[in-house]
């Protein structure tokens, strides 16, 4: 799986920016070093989180070890690394991510209409719904994922949006996400 994933990624265009997350994206891939940061958990932190989830020991010792591998192999390339151990929150997390990207960002592409915009907003929340949907396809998760409450972005596509809403990822599959009000 991995190599499809690292294939579809390096055939993607330079518009829209894209960002690729996972674990099967491995540090030799990427050339340019401005354009990527690997956010690596502390192992402390790591395990808190997975013990929150109930997973199975093995599941959870399968995680960790790739948790380890990824460090050494972010560290052995001298790969930009953003180190994520709960004490700063997600929203100090993402301004440094910020950060590092000021470049890319300045650079755009970027929506120049509110239908481009929808369509980007569009595009994110169905990763969302992919990434959890993806998640309780492993055997040791137990759950319906249509069912789980997760944030999503109000897909208005106004430019000064920043709202989200509280809603069941299978509502979020079938119609654009708005916040009250927005249309």
């Amino acid at each position: 799986r991995g190599p499809m994933v690292v294939d579809d990624v390096l055939a993607l265009p330079r518009s829209p920016l894209v960002v690729a997350e996972g674990s099967t994206l491995p540090t030799a891939v990427v050339q340019d070093r401005s354009r990527a940061v690997w956010l690596i958990p502390t192992p402390e932190f790591q395990r808190a989180r997975l013990e929150e989830r109930g997973l199975p020991r093995g599941a959870r010792e399968l995680y960790l070890l790739l948790g380890e591998t990824i460090e050494r192999e972010a560290r052995e390339a001298d790969a930009p690394i953003c180190v994520v151990d709960g004490e700063r929150g997600i929203d100090a997390t993402l301004a440094a991510v910020e950060r590092h990207f000021t470049a890319a960002l300045t650079e755009g592409p970027v929506a120049e209409s509110v239908t481009e915009r929808r369509a980007l907003l569009r595009e994110t929340n169905e990763a969302v719904v992919a990434q959890v949907r993806g998640y309780y396809a492993r055997p040791w998760a137990d759950g319906e994922p249509d069912e789980l409450v997760r944030r999503f972005l109000c897909e208005c596509g106004d430019p000064g949006c920043d709202l989200s809403v509280e809603i069941r990822t299978g509502i979020a599959a079938l119609t654009p996400v708005l916040a009250a009000g927005h249309g």
